[in-house]
């Protein structure tokens, strides 16, 4: 049983036991041609499992839903090699019987509870500035390479130089032109992401981009937005032309897994 067969194998048994729990298969994958990947996702919790070409390995991994989908904070959960060489049937299926402990064991259940938990617990999401970034590629498609151009040259990510300098500029043109349900969707996506992002996340939305604004352009955007997010904008206007404490970098963990979903590591 090659790797290709095995991954096919194991993501399958993953698939079985998660549907029990109204887990769905999403059709994803890697950009990147080292891996092989299978995604599925609920309501709270995402797992993936993974076959890492070059290291041999099988992974199972999981992290929390957005609104947007996978927060992509992937927590690294199991891993087993499996050589093409040495590894069959059986070694796939040890694979396949560790994962399956993994996603609906004691220790599975116990996650998504605290997972449900602290989403009703916290009013601060997870949504990070790079995530905030690559939302904005649906309406301004040039961001994609932008997007990879900052991840190329520059870690950490730079939320909120990015936004200044590639965001901000393009909102303020779109919103010289944008009316009807166009303004609305446009609207909408600052709503969720004030919502589901961090403090960084948050500031940049307010004193970046809503703060870059006219007012005229400021006004028409306000109101369009919620309750909450518009509360936010109108607070954080205050600091519009004035210096704000600027963003610190921050130490990259080592134990963090690479993202999937288009999302850099």
């Amino acid at each position: 049983m090659d790797y290709q067969q095995a991954f096919d194998f194991i993501a399958g048994k993953v698939e079985e036991e998660l549907v029990k729990s109204g887990y769905t298969r999403q059709k994803v994958s890697s950009e990147d041609s080292n891996e092989l990947v299978a995604l599925f996702t609920s309501e709270n919790i995402a797992y993936s499992v993974v076959y890492i070409k070059d290291k041999q390995q099988m992974v199972l991994r999981s992290c929390a839903m957005t609104e947007e989908g996978p927060d992509n904070e992937w927590k690294t959960l199991a891993t087993w090699l499996y050589d093409d060489e040495t590894s069959d049937r059986k070694d796939a299926e040890s694979i396949a019987n560790d994962f399956l402990e993994g996603v609906a064991g004691t220790v599975a259940i116990r996650r998504a509870k605290q997972v449900k938990q602290k989403k009703k617990k916290s009013d601060d999401g997870n949504a990070d500035p790079k995530f905030l970034a690559k939302r904005f590629v649906a309406f301004f498609p040039e961001l994609r390479d932008e997007i990879q151009n900052e991840e190329d040259c520059y870690y950490p990510f730079r939320g909120a130089t990015f936004a200044k300098e590639h965001i901000a500029p393009k909102v303020a043109d779109f919103l010289k032109r944008a009316k009807g349900k166009e303004l609305q969707k446009f609207a909408a996506l600052f709503n969720t992401q004030y919502a589901n992002g961090d403090a960084d996340t948050r500031s940049i939305i307010t004193i970046v981009i809503l703060n870059s604004l006219d007012d005229t352009a400021f006004s028409t955007l306000c109101e369009e937005l919620d309750e909450e997010t518009q509360k936010a904008a109108k607070a954080g206007r205050k600091y519009k032309g004035k210096q704000v404490k600027p963003e610190k970098p921050k130490k990259k963990s080592v134990s963090r897994a690479s993202n999937l979903l288009n999302s850099g590591s």
